[in-house]
Formats: C-alpha cells, sequence, structure tokens
C-alpha cells in the first residue's frame, strides 16, 4: 500500500520543472502576501488595533509560505502538499480582515479621518474619469455605428436611381402631375438627404412654369421605399425666391 504522507521524490522530468516554477510563483506571492500583513504594523498601540489577530494572521502566513517553498514542498507528503493548497484561501481571507481591522483602526484618529477623506476623494475622481471614459467610449461607438448604418442606407437608396442622371421617374411623373404646365418641367438635380423628422430622404431640385409663364426652381422633398424604390410620399414644393 502507498502511504499518503511519505515524501514523493523532487519532479525531474519536463512536467516536473513546470510544477517547480508553478510552486515558486506560488511561494512568491504567499511572500507578498506575508508583506501585505505586515503593512498596517505601524498602527500598532492605536485603540482598536487587532494585536492579537494580527500577530496570529503574519504568523499563519509566514509558516505558509514557508511550506511552499519548493525545496521544502516536494519533500512534503500528498496530503500536506493538499492540506497546503487548502490553506490558502482561508487564511488570506483571515488575513484581508485582519489588515481591514488595522486600517479602520487608523481611519479613526484625526489624521487617518483626513487621509481616508483624501483617498476617498481621489477615489470618487477616479470613478468620475472613468464614467466619463466609458461615456465617450459609448457615444463613439453609437456615432460609428449611426456612420456605418447611414452608409449602408445610402448605398441601398442609390440603387433606386437612374444609372444615366441620377434620376427618380416615379417621383418626377408625382410632381409632374401637381403642375398646370408639365411639359414645362426642367429636372436639375436629384440627391438622396439624411432622413428628416417628416422621413423624407430624398430631394429634387427642378424649374417649373408659374401661373405667370415664368420658370421658377423649386425644390420639393419626398419619402421613398429603400427597398422598393416606391415613392410613398411627396411634401409641397418650396419656391425659390
Amino acid at each position: 500500500m502507498t502511504d499518503n504522507n511519505a515524501p514523493e521524490a523532487l519532479p525531474k522530468s519536463s512536467g516536473g520543472k513546470v510544477l517547480r516554477f508553478f510552486q515558486w510563483i506560488v511561494f512568491i506571492l504567499l511572500s507578498l502576501l506575508v508583506l501585505i500583513v505586515l503593512t498596517p504594523l505601524q498602527y500598532r498601540g492605536l485603540p482598536g488595533f487587532p494585536e492579537i489577530l494580527f500577530w496570529i494572521s503574519f504568523v499563519c502566513c509566514t509558516v505558509l509560505a514557508l511550506t511552499h517553498l519548493p525545496t521544502l514542498f516536494f519533500r512534503l507528503g500528498r496530503r500536506a502538499k493538499i492540506s497546503g493548497y487548502l490553506a490558502i484561501l482561508p487564511i488570506f481571507i483571515f488575513s484581508m480582515v485582519v489588515v481591514g481591522q488595522a486600517v479602520e483602526a487608523f481611519h479613526q484618529t484625526p489624521a487617518g479621518k483626513i487621509q481616508k477623506a483624501k483617498q476617498d476623494a481621489a477615489d470618487a475622481l477616479a470613478a468620475k474619469d472613468a464614467a466619463e471614459r466609458a461615456e465617450t467610449q459609448r457615444i463613439l461607438a453609437e456615432g460609428e455605428k449611426t456612420r456605418a448604418d447611414l452608409e449602408a442606407y445610402e448605398e441601398k437608396i442609390e440603387r433606386c436611381f437612374s444609372t444615366f442622371g441620377h434620376r427618380l421617374s416615379a417621383l418626377e411623373d408625382r410632381v409632374k402631375s401637381t403642375l398646370h404646365n408639365p411639359g414645362a418641367f426642367e429636372h436639375v438635380e436629384t440627391i438622396a438627404i439624411v432622413p428628416d423628422a417628416a422621413g423624407y430622404n430624398v430631394a429634387m431640385q427642378f424649374r417649373a412654369e408659374n401661373g405667370f409663364g415664368a420658370l421658377r426652381l423649386a425644390t420639393v422633398k419626398a419619402k421613398v421605399d429603400a427597398d422598393r424604390c416606391d415613392v410613398v410620399e411627396v411634401g409641397s414644393p418650396e419656391i425659390a425666391n
């Protein structure tokens, strides 16, 4: 039978080298945890400082770090190794709670209150900056999407125009039917526009006779179905001065 508490051989294969490297990383991180736990040592003697818990936390973290030192860790039995890994999380949580209590004891002092107020103000400013940057990114993203949508829409509606002259015969026929002299109609230009509040997405400029027989320049907007190229609605012509 295999004794799970018996020391295992030090890894020699390439896989063992990876495990050794990983174990060094774990040891370094746990060593940093020891340094973090020592951070509030300067607050000793303050009212509310968790003296006993502080030293218990320091000893636990130190022992945990030393236990995970590769030269020692790989001499432990399997159960000891598993126990060492399982102990990391609870000891980390316990230590952070103790550090928090120690820092809170400092924050209750006049100097600590001033420092905490400054830190809170700095955190609020950083949060505000982060929120503004996020909002800016959101607006830019929406603008980019809108631009892409407009380009796709313009490309679709452009297919409705005739190849030569860039005209919409259906729109011209609708306008001519409202003129007292359709034969005097002269097309000038028809273009796609950004849809306005009324949904008009095409504008046509033309010349037509007024009641006195004089040719006047006018512009009319229309709503065109970009999918079917049908003229859905035609607005009232605007006569140029």
